[in-house]
């Protein structure tokens, strides 16, 4: 997840995408909203410092990817072998990203109350969704999957939205929960995932080892403190990223398979007297 550390800025950007290859991403996640329309005429105005100007509508604008860096991130992604994808927050942004073709969408939590738009999405794009359930009960559960399936994969990532989330927050038992209800309701489309807003790499791996299938995780390209999450983004340049996408490499080998077998591995530190 990119959220708005590319800056808009196109070198940036392509150096994002390039050390996240680099340290073992799948995936690259961006953001798209219209700045005029989500928000409101007071949160526009309201103050926030940037190199934009001193107003979050400055910052928003500044950071909000353009038709021509959208066409640079899909070069990129492109020459480097990484799927892209982004968050939609609102309706004239999803018909902006459908005309690039994406594989699929995300709705993240921000929306979570948008129940009229959720259900465009899943009315008019046809491919697969990733949705984060922060702020979020089995209600909003039950409309998501009533809503999304069958018919396409549903990535659900349980998900918490605090910057940071403190461990007690991080419910990845719910991990489980999604794994489980993908069995029981046979929804094979659904796949279950967890969005980190922890500290570390410990949440994540116990998501892997819960079932989560994605693991979502914010980067950045050095400390921004004015940059929207920020405090909880991996950086790219120091390697930390690498070292938390080792660490869920190695999660996923400490799993395992569920089917109980003798391993190849195995072996007793001494030979049992048999009769």
């Amino acid at each position: 997840e990119l959220t708005n550390n590319h800056l808009g800025d196109e070198e940036r950007l392509r150096k994002m995408i390039r050390l996240a290859k680099e340290a073992g991403a799948d995936m690259i996640k961006v953001q798209k909203r219209e700045v005029d329309s989500f928000y409101s005429t007071d949160e526009l105005k309201s103050p926030y410092t940037s190199p934009f100007g001193i107003t979050l509508k400055d910052y928003r604008s500044g950071v909000e990817l353009t038709e021509r860096l959208f066409n640079v991130l899909i070069e990129e992604c492109n020459a480097h072998q990484i799927i892209w994808f982004a968050s939609v927050l609102d309706y004239p942004s999803l018909k902006f990203i459908e005309r690039f073709d994406p594989v699929l969408v995300k709705l993240p939590s921000t929306i979570s109350n948008h129940k009229s738009f959720i259900k465009k999405v899943a009315k008019e794009f046809s491919g697969d969704v990733v949705v984060s359930t922060g702020f979020t009960d089995k209600n909003y559960e039950s409309f998501i999957l009533d809503a999304f399936l069958p018919g396409r994969n549903l990535f659900l990532l349980q998900c918490t939205s605090s910057y940071p989330a403190p461990p007690e927050a991080c419910q990845i038992g719910v991990v489980r929960h999604y794994e489980e209800i993908s069995i029981v309701k046979n929804l094979s489309g659904l796949i279950p995932g967890y969005s980190s807003h922890d500290i570390g790499n410990i949440g994540s791996m116990l998501a892997v080892a819960a079932g989560a299938k994605m693991i979502e995780k914010h980067v950045k390209l050095g400390n921004m403190d004015w940059v929207h999450f920020d405090g909880v983004a991996l950086d790219l340049l120091n390697n930390t990223f690498g070292d938390f996408v080792s660490a869920v490499r190695k999660a996923e080998l400490l799993t395992g398979s569920k089917t109980k077998q003798i391993h190849h591995q195995e072996h007793h530190k001494y030979k049992p007297h048999t009769k």
